[in-house]
């Protein structure tokens, strides 16, 4: 399937924690959440789901969009999700089961403390504070726009 230049990605907060992905990369060490581009004929929604359930073995339900931001002219969505179903760590898209590649790194699904988010390389950086107001606060009315630096 064609895919487009928007990714979709999944803030999963549950039990304080939240799932991200660990990925190690050309020497460096990082985490984002997971998800990734639309396919064709696909709404962001339901790519992140169908992201989420790849990379890290869960079935969600898509809430609203919590966040909008562009990297290297990439259009990026973060939309709140829930857990219905599946087994964190049980995912099986390519970038789960295929042979590892040295230029595509490393994937590795993670449940971090929400409240320790600032000691971790978590991108895109804007959306830690986020997440962590959230949690007491609730969601902004409205999505989080900002446009990330290109490193």
């Amino acid at each position: 399937m064609a895919k487009s230049d928007c990714r979709a990605a999944a803030v999963i907060v549950r039990d304080g924690q939240i799932a991200l992905m660990r990925r190690e990369k050309a020497g460096r060490l990082y985490y984002v959440f997971p998800g990734g581009k639309q396919e064709s004929g696909e709404t962001a929604e339901q790519a992140a789901a169908r992201e989420v359930e790849e990379e890290l073995g869960l079935v969600i339900s898509v809430g609203r969009l919590v966040a909008q931001t562009w990297y290297r002219g990439r259009k990026q969505l973060y939309f709140e999700c829930a857990v219905t179903g599946g087994q964190f760590g049980s995912g099986q898209g390519p970038e789960m089961t295929a042979p590892f590649r040295p230029e595509s790194g490393t994937y590795l699904p993670v449940w971090l403390p929400v409240t320790e988010l600032q000691r971790y390389p978590v991108l895109p950086r804007p959306l830690i504070e986020l997440v962590q107001t959230a949690q007491t606060r609730g969601w902004p009315s409205q999505p989080l726009i900002f446009r990330e630096e290109a490193e």
